[in-house]
């Protein structure tokens, strides 16, 4: 006969067993402004994925033309940066959105770790191999 302390000790144990579930995924859909306040990023769907555009400029930065001037292609470093898709391909795994990142700045993409941060701020983490830096974009109100 079965006591109710074995009883106990079977169902936490059969507990145990079962498989953790998965973090929630979170909302990253919103804007922001860039770490030095340049720029305005919308982030929202692109399909089944999260994207993030750069929808305003919001003061201009020391000696740059507002132009996508460091980009790898010729044809497009005269496009302005305005319009222009820097979080590509999120998709929720792993407890965070993962993607690409477009760097205006050195006209590089980078992978992208994007996860939601303190005070509706986004934490945007860029990497090339085994290196990575991460930012904080501020919520915009």
């Amino acid at each position: 006969m079965m006591t109710r302390k074995t009883a106990a000790a079977l169902a936490f144990a059969s507990l145990l067993a079962l498989p953790a579930s998965a973090p929630a995924q979170r909302s990253i859909d919103g804007r922001y402004l860039d770490q030095g306040g340049y720029v305005e990023i919308t982030v929202a769907p692109c399909g089944n994925m999260r994207c993030g555009t750069i929808t305003r400029i919001v003061r201009n930065k020391p000696g740059e033309t507002n132009r996508d001037r460091h980009n790898d292609d010729p044809e497009l470093r005269s496009r302005p940066i305005t319009g222009i898709r820097v979080l590509q391909n999120l998709r929720w795994s792993d407890d965070a959105w993962r993607g690409q990142v477009y760097n205006p700045e050195d006209g590089g993409t980078y992978r992208a770790v994007v996860r939601p941060g303190r005070n509706g701020a986004l934490e945007v983490q860029g990497c090339v191999t085994l290196i990575c830096r991460t930012v904080t974009w501020s919520a915009v109100s």
